[in-house]
């Protein structure tokens, strides 16, 4: 994405925060602990660690109730799951997600 708008003459200045609801997750590819059951990932799967490591991109944690793409990768309760899409304009907006 930081290429498709540096094409565009819109380039990013800081890095791209990328909004996590797992914690475990987020510990790996900041690199904080996990080192001796994570030995056996190939390093090609560390993007996303050399990637906060060189400062383009910031992880935080954000719970799943805010994380609007879920109701398109994961089974979801129903309440949840129309409260997700309404926050996305795709369907009717309920109060909250419990």
């Amino acid at each position: 994405m930081r290429l498709l708008l540096k094409d565009t003459g819109a380039e990013q200045v800081g890095a791209t925060v990328i909004y996590k609801d797992n914690h475990g997750a987020m510990a790996l590819a900041k690199n904080i602990g996990y080192q001796a059951r994570t030995k056996h990932i190939d390093t090609r799967y560390h993007f996303i660690r050399e990637k906060v490591t060189c400062g383009d991109i910031t992880l935080e944690y954000m719970a799943t109730k805010g994380q609007l793409a879920d109701y398109l990768t994961k089974g979801l309760a129903t309440k949840t799951l129309r409260y997700l899409m309404g926050r996305s304009n795709v369907g009717p907006a309920l109060e909250t997600s419990n």
